[in-house]
Protein backbone atom coordinates (compact mmCIF):
# COMPACT_ATOMS: atom_id res chain seq x y z
CA UNK A 1 0.00 0.00 0.00
CA UNK A 2 1.03 3.27 -0.73
CA UNK A 3 0.20 7.00 -0.26
CA UNK A 4 -1.83 8.49 2.28
CA UNK A 5 -4.05 5.34 3.13
CA UNK A 6 -1.05 3.59 3.86
CA UNK A 7 0.19 6.82 5.93
CA UNK A 8 -3.02 6.99 7.67
CA UNK A 9 -3.00 3.17 8.45
CA UNK A 10 0.59 3.50 9.56
CA UNK A 11 -0.53 6.28 12.25
CA UNK A 12 -3.20 4.56 13.81
CA UNK A 13 -2.98 2.02 16.99
CA UNK A 14 -4.03 -1.33 15.79
CA UNK A 15 -6.68 -1.63 18.12
CA UNK A 16 -8.40 0.89 16.51
CA UNK A 17 -7.93 -0.38 13.14
CA UNK A 18 -10.00 -3.79 13.69
CA UNK A 19 -13.00 -2.32 12.41
CA UNK A 20 -11.78 -0.91 9.48
CA UNK A 21 -10.18 -4.39 8.30
CA UNK A 22 -12.93 -6.20 9.11
CA UNK A 23 -14.63 -4.37 6.99
CA UNK A 24 -12.16 -4.56 4.22
CA UNK A 25 -11.93 -8.10 4.73
CA UNK A 26 -16.06 -8.22 4.27
CA UNK A 27 -15.77 -6.43 1.04
CA UNK A 28 -12.69 -8.94 -0.06
CA UNK A 29 -14.64 -11.69 0.23
CA UNK A 30 -17.35 -10.47 -1.45
CA UNK A 31 -15.22 -9.88 -4.58
CA UNK A 32 -13.14 -13.61 -4.51
CA UNK A 33 -13.65 -15.26 -7.59
CA UNK A 34 -15.63 -12.06 -9.38
CA UNK A 35 -13.68 -11.57 -13.01
CA UNK A 36 -12.87 -7.97 -13.56
CA UNK A 37 -14.89 -6.49 -16.48
CA UNK A 38 -12.93 -5.20 -19.09
CA UNK A 39 -14.93 -4.39 -22.10
CA UNK A 40 -11.92 -3.93 -24.65
CA UNK A 41 -8.31 -4.45 -24.31
CA UNK A 42 -6.56 -5.62 -27.13
CA UNK A 43 -3.03 -5.48 -28.86
CA UNK A 44 -1.96 -5.64 -32.31
CA UNK A 45 1.28 -4.71 -34.98
CA UNK A 46 0.45 -1.32 -37.57
CA UNK A 47 2.56 0.39 -40.10
CA UNK A 48 4.55 2.57 -38.09
CA UNK A 49 3.07 5.67 -39.61
CA UNK A 50 -0.21 4.96 -37.36
CA UNK A 51 0.55 6.73 -34.41
CA UNK A 52 1.07 9.91 -36.51
CA UNK A 53 -2.41 8.97 -37.97
CA UNK A 54 -4.37 8.62 -35.06
CA UNK A 55 -6.48 11.82 -35.23
CA UNK A 56 -7.33 11.05 -38.93
CA UNK A 57 -7.94 7.47 -37.87
CA UNK A 58 -10.08 8.26 -35.18
CA UNK A 59 -12.85 10.72 -36.65
CA UNK A 60 -13.12 8.54 -39.95
CA UNK A 61 -14.51 5.73 -37.18
CA UNK A 62 -16.58 8.39 -35.46
CA UNK A 63 -18.22 8.38 -38.94
CA UNK A 64 -18.91 5.15 -39.33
Amino acid sequence: MTGEPHHLVDQLPEAELRPALELIRGRLEEHEGVERDLPFFASFEAEPELSERHKEVLRSERGR
